[in-house]
């Protein structure tokens, strides 16, 4: 199973690849910090599209009559009640720590640290 949803995200981030240039974590950011208002909803809405794309992709699967259903093991669960500003200072946030390490890091695509960083900071908690 685990294998089919790294192949379905593969597909995805593939499709993004095939238009025009691709958003980069030094876009993003640069979008993110702008004093321009237009740039901060940009920024907002660019992560919480993100999110949602891979939460959809990462919480479904077709099942052998071809309906689409919930999985059960879910990579990453956003909380119900997160804010979208929530999700973009975290996104922020992991943004400024990793390109202050790894400045290169700013030409990488945007859309993949986004699933990264919701993927690494929204675990799904196991039942005790």
């Amino acid at each position: 199973m685990k294998s089919a949803l790294y192949a379905a995200t593969f597909m995805i981030l593939a499709c993004f690849h095939a238009g025009a240039a691709q958003m980069t974590i030094g876009d993003l950011l640069k979008m993110c910090t702008s004093t321009d208002a237009g740039d901060n909803v940009a920024c907002t809405f660019y992560i919480l599209g993100v999110s949602q794309g891979a939460n959809l992709v990462a919480t479904t699967a077709k099942d052998p009559s071809g309906e689409f259903r919930e999985i059960k093991n879910k990579p990453f669960c956003l909380p119900d009640d997160i804010s979208s500003k929530a999700l973009e200072f975290v996104v922020r946030m992991k943004i400024g720590e990793d390109l202050a390490v790894f400045p290169k890091d700013g030409e990488l695509p945007a859309v993949s640290f986004v699933v990264a960083v919701i993927n690494k900071n929204f675990p799904c908690r196991k039942a005790p």
